[in-house]
């Protein structure tokens, strides 16, 4: 098969050895395998994972991606923070959370970094539109309180204050503190009741 053929008709910017099969039912397996890999060790496609496959430099929705390199995971903690403009700054690395511990934490290829780790509990997120493909991202509040898990560690005022948080007024007092429950971790709810005073000295309130 000719590989313009080949492009031509894998409509996606990343895809699985799974879904060949289905598009091209009348190739032999091992042929299309033979194929992928001479079209990997010749830079037209970019092997992410074992049976995951992307076209170099393809408009890739790279959040889509974090959530097939490990599955099941959603984009939760500091990206997520950053998605929604809840810190200033802009975050390159793609951090998710998973149901189970990953056999392997951390990704790097020519899309980007990716990371992922396990959490008590694995909720609180919503599927996204993102440029034509479904993407699991957590809700403001679970990211917010992923981040104070994840990052470990006592979360006093003074580092609350060094997130310099922003776009905060909108979360919900009931869904964060929900979603702090749900860990039934003492370091959690000490980090919750620190955030609370934060926001009382910065003049920040949280909807019910």
């Amino acid at each position: 098969m000719k590989f313009e053929i080949f492009q031509n008709t894998v409509e996606f910017p990343y895809f699985f050895t799974s879904f060949l099969r289905q598009r091209f039912p009348e190739i032999d397996e091992g042929y299309l395998a033979v194929q992928v890999s001479r079209w990997c060790e010749s830079g037209k496609l970019v092997k992410i994972r074992k049976g995951l496959y992307a076209f170099p430099k393809a408009g890739i929705a790279l959040p889509g991606l974090a959530n097939e390199i490990v599955t099941p995971s959603y984009l939760s903690g500091i990206w997520a923070l950053g998605h929604y403009g809840m810190i200033p700054e802009v975050v390159w690395e793609y951090t998710s959370v998973c149901e189970v511990s990953p056999r392997r934490k951390l990704w790097e290829n020519e899309f980007g970094r990716f990371s992922y780790r396990q959490v008590k509990k694995f909720s609180g997120y919503e599927r996204v539109d993102w440029g034509g493909l479904p993407v699991l991202v957590a809700v403001p509040e679970k990211a917010l309180c992923d981040e104070w898990y994840l990052a470990g560690g006592e979360w006093s005022v003074a580092r609350h204050r060094e997130m310099r948080y922003q776009e905060v007024g909108g979360l919900s007092g009931n869904l964060l503190e929900e979603s702090v429950e749900g860990f039934r971790s003492p370091r959690l709810d000490r980090a919750w009741g620190a955030f609370l005073e934060w926001c009382r000295e910065s003049g920040e309130g949280l909807w019910a």
